[in-house]
């Protein structure tokens, strides 16, 4: 990749977490490398890989996530690549509500998995993820509307 190219790469973080069960999904290092070579194939420009380990009483993430954040909130990315949705939680209401957060801060949530596609696309078929959305779209009105005080 040129220094040319690289001005016009989008800028992408990872986010890998281990399963609470290690029959259950891909290790974080295939997670990892599922993410490289997918920004790679792109001509994406990979910023960041944040990892969360197997932590039986932090089955949604931790530290990894929380670093996720903060470089979406800092605007060093401009989207989150997963190897697959159950990375942010295995629960689709818990999937649901990671998305919204990180698109809130301004990143585009992306999939390794094109089974995800159809969890990611607006408006979506699911009905569980339609009933989450809409719900978090009223609570995201409402705390526009009415502001914590100061």
């Amino acid at each position: 990749m040129t220094d040319e190219d690289r001005g016009n790469a989008v800028r992408v973080a990872g986010y890998v977490r281990e399963a609470q069960n290690i029959e259950d999904g891909e290790s974080a290092f295939a997670q990892s490398e599922r993410i490289r070579r997918w920004a790679a194939d792109g001509g994406h420009l990979l910023v960041a890989t944040c990892q969360d380990p197997r932590d039986p009483l932090r089955p949604s993430g931790g530290d990894g996530f929380r670093a996720l954040l903060a470089i979406a909130s800092l605007g060093a990315a401009d989207a989150v690549v997963v190897a697959d949705l159950t990375v942010l939680s295995a629960d689709a209401v818990v999937q649901e509500i990671a998305i919204d957060r990180l698109r809130s801060l301004g990143v585009t949530i992306v999939s390794t998995n094109p089974d995800d596609e159809t969890g990611l696309v607006e408006p979506s078929d699911d009905p569980t993820r339609r009933i989450v959305r809409d719900v978090l779209e009223k609570i995201n009105h409402f705390r526009h509307e009415f502001p914590p005080s100061p």
